[in-house]
């Protein structure tokens, strides 16, 4: 019995393969069998858990309440020009957006 994952319902078109000893491949068989998903389906899981926690802890700033309140105060000072930021923005775009 397995159950229905989202990442389930897609067609699969790429292919990763990883080498793990005996020992390895046993724990993961028999964890996966607990959790009554193939060993594909486990393994993906948790490496997909892993993929986004990794990924949140790098986009995310944790800051102390003291931090977050200077860090506001200073986007909230009106910017201070001086001659060299007046100077580049006067200077034409080396980049164009596209639409």
């Amino acid at each position: 019995m397995y159950c229905h994952c989202e990442y389930m319902t897609s067609m699969k078109d790429d292919r990763l393969q990883l080498r793990v000893d005996a020992a390895a491949k046993r724990r993961l068989e028999e964890a996966a069998s607990e959790a009554h998903l193939s060993v594909t389906a486990f393994v993906l899981q948790a490496a997909s858990r892993a993929a986004d926690d990794v990924l949140a802890e790098r986009q995310t700033i944790h800051l102390s309440p003291h931090a977050a309140a200077a860090f506001a105060e200073a986007l909230n000072r009106p910017a201070q020009v001086n001659e060299r930021l007046a100077a580049a923005l006067q200077r034409p775009a080396k980049f164009t957006w596209l639409d």
